[in-house]
């Protein structure tokens, strides 16, 4: 029998490859990291994010985050604004060019899919998304039990 986790990674690495193919990777082209990111504050349209909301909302650590969001800043993805109420804490706004290439991916990504779930029977992909959802939960339970 072939292992769950294994395969997990190589469709993630198939996935990866397939949208390097169809998406004209120019320079500065969001990460897959960036794109969560990004896609969680275009969420938020009437609410401010800030950097503990991403920690919280994507299950990153606060320092892969700061590192990540450093590179967006420099990219021109985001801005970081002081808050109106405490000064020591910025809120994250994404740039207009951060808007334009989200679009773009977006749209490939929404292809990519399109494409990897052709042929594949409704009730199939059901019972994968049940699956993968309950591997998710056991591992997160896991997890809660050894930090």
């Amino acid at each position: 029998m072939e292992k769950a986790i294994y395969q997990i990674k190589n469709l993630n690495h198939t996935i990866a490859r397939y949208c390097c193919a169809k998406i004209d990777m120019q320079k500065n082209m969001p990460t897959p990291a960036q794109m969560q990111i990004m896609h969680y504050i275009g969420s938020k349209k009437d609410h401010k994010v800030y950097q503990r909301d991403i920690v919280k909302a994507l299950g990153l650590r606060r320092a892969t985050l700061s590192e990540i969001l450093k590179t967006m800043e420099k990219n021109e993805l985001i801005s970081k604004v002081p808050s109106e109420n405490d000064t020591r804490i910025k809120e994250i706004i994404l740039s207009k060019k951060a808007k334009e290439n989200f679009a773009i991916v977006k749209q490939k990504l929404n292809e990519t899919e399109k494409t990897a779930l052709q042929n594949i029977d409704k009730k199939d992909l059901e019972i994968f998304f049940k699956v993968i959802k309950q591997m998710q939960n056991n591992l997160n339970k896991e997890r809660m039990k050894i930090c």
